[in-house]
C-alpha cells in the first residue's frame, strides 16, 4: 500500500496520461436511525411549502444536469466509485434538497402530490448509510437517481475530478488515486 499523501488534483505525464487524485471516504456504514428519516421528512415538507410560495416555480426549478459523457464520463464514474462519496459528507438529512429541486421533481412528475413526493424520497433511504454523511449515501453510492438529486449533487466535482471534467480533450489513459490520511486506493490504468 502506498502511504504517500497526495494532493487532490490531476497530474499529466509526458505521454498525456493522467493521474487523477481524489479524496477517499473512510466513514463506517451504520444502521439508519428513525430520527434521521423524520428530519428528512420535515425538511422535505418545508421545501415543498417553500416551493408553493415561489413566484415563478417553472423558471426557478433546479436544472437537471447530465452526467459527463464518453471517456471523461467513464473516468468520472470510476473516480466516484473509488472515492466512495467523500463529497456526500455535507448532505446530512437534507441531501441539499430545496424548493428548486422540489419544483423540478414536481414538474417531471405532475401526477404526484406532496405526500407522494415525500414517499418517493423516504422509500429511497437505505437501511444503512455512511456515518456523518448524506442520508442517501449507501454502500452502493447514492440511492437517488440523478433526476431526484439536488443540482449540487449533480454538478459538484472534487478538484482532481473537476480539473479532468473541464478539460477539452480526454487523456489517452488515466489512473485514479483516492487518498485520505495515508490510506490510498488506486484504479488500474483506464483506457477508452
Amino acid at each position: 500500500m502506498v502511504t504517500q499523501h497526495f494532493s487532490i488534483a490531476a497530474e499529466t505525464d509526458a505521454s498525456g496520461n493522467q493521474a487523477v487524485m481524489v479524496p477517499l471516504n473512510r466513514r463506517a456504514l451504520v444502521p439508519m436511525q428513525r430520527d434521521r428519516i423524520w428530519r428528512l421528512r420535515k425538511h422535505l415538507v418545508q421545501s415543498l411549502r417553500a416551493m408553493r410560495t415561489m413566484r415563478r416555480p417553472v423558471e426557478s426549478a433546479s436544472p437537471l444536469r447530465p452526467e459527463p459523457e464518453g471517456f471523461i464520463g467513464t473516468l468520472a464514474r470510476a473516480a466516484c466509485t473509488l472515492c466512495k462519496g467523500w463529497c456526500c459528507k455535507g448532505g446530512g438529512e437534507h441531501g441539499y434538497m430545496d424548493e428548486r429541486v422540489m419544483a423540478r421533481v414536481r414538474q417531471a412528475r405532475p401526477h404526484l402530490d406532496a405526500r407522494a413526493v415525500i414517499r418517493l424520497y423516504t422509500e429511497r433511504v437505505p437501511t444503512s448509510s455512511y456515518a456523518d454523511s448524506c442520508i442517501f449515501h449507501a454502500k452502493t453510492g447514492c440511492t437517488l437517481d440523478r433526476s431526484l438529486r439536488s443540482d449540487v449533487c449533480n454538478s459538484y466535482f472534487c478538484t482532481g475530478l473537476g480539473n479532468l471534467v473541464k478539460t477539452a480533450e480526454a487523456p489517452p489513459a488515466a489512473i485514479i488515486i483516492a487518498n485520505h490520511d495515508g490510506e490510498t486506493r488506486m484504479s488500474p490504468v483506464i483506457t477508452p
